[in-house]
């Protein structure tokens, strides 16, 4: 992402439907794993809204490759935030008990890499926790200008947990009562362009600031998928989540 983007997902953060509902359902599914003793990484932490807020369970750790996204976290007054690499984690082995990785591998030219950087540096029985966008057919210019080379399906996506070693707790899609409008949507957008004629720094981003009632609207939309999810998977939807665990032997 360019420098500019995370200025925006700065200002956005704590009040954008989507940031705010996806913080929700991930405290719905992990937070009864995290106590005041875990050590948990955020991998692509971006601007640290995220790791704000899970600062207040336990030590956390944060990494980015934009050094922006890396001043933004400590203007928020967030510690142990470096500049770096998620193929190449600068850390031991067996570190954290809690990995989080959200939309990131996406991004990256070595998704498994950086899958299994993550195994490396979990204890055993340690907690992994990812989300990743849906659909290969729904990849739109929005896309392109968050530097994504790739959606995933679902098959894909528990492919390469196993791959890299863990073992899978739980997969679920979000972001699945406003799919039917969002898919049609993004079909259109990618008709009009098509995200191969579109390079990055020129490409249209969804992430904007919405009006107060409809931004309450769809937050709300968000939460009560959060309560769906926490008694069932969700068949499907535009984010694919994944909690996985290192094995204990």
């Amino acid at each position: 992402m360019e420098p500019r983007e995370y200025d925006i997902m700065y200002d956005l953060e704590t009040v954008y439907w989507w940031h705010v509902g996806m913080r929700s359902i991930m405290d719905e599914l992990i937070s009864d794993t995290i106590s005041p003793d875990s050590k948990l990484l955020d991998v692509g932490c971006g601007t640290g809204a995220r790791l704000k807020a899970l600062s207040e369970l336990c030590d956390t750790w944060g990494i980015d490759f934009n050094s922006r996204a890396v001043e933004l976290c400590k203007r928020r007054g967030l510690k142990n935030i470096i500049l770096g690499d998620a193929m190449n984690l600068p850390y031991d082995d067996e570190s954290f008990t809690h990995v989080v990785c959200c939309d990131v591998l996406t991004t990256l030219d070595d998704d498994l890499a950086a899958m299994k950087e993550a195994f490396r540096v979990l204890k055993p029985g340690g907690l992994y926790y990812s989300t990743e966008q849906a659909y290969p057919r729904l990849r739109t210019q929005h896309d392109v200008s968050q530097w994504a080379v790739r959606r995933y399906t679902k098959h894909h996506f528990i492919s390469l947990l196993r791959t890299a070693g863990f073992q899978l707790d739980r997969i679920t899609f979000a972001n699945t009562i406003m799919f039917p409008a969002l898919a049609v949507y993004r079909l259109f957008s990618k008709t009009l362009k098509p995200p191969s004629k579109v390079d990055p720094e020129h490409a249209h981003s969804d992430l904007y600031k919405m009006p107060h009632p409809i931004n309450s609207i769809l937050r709300q939309i968000l939460e009560l998928e959060r309560k769906m999810i926490a008694k069932k998977r969700l068949p499907f939807g535009l984010t694919l989540i994944a909690v996985a665990r290192k094995p204990s032997n």
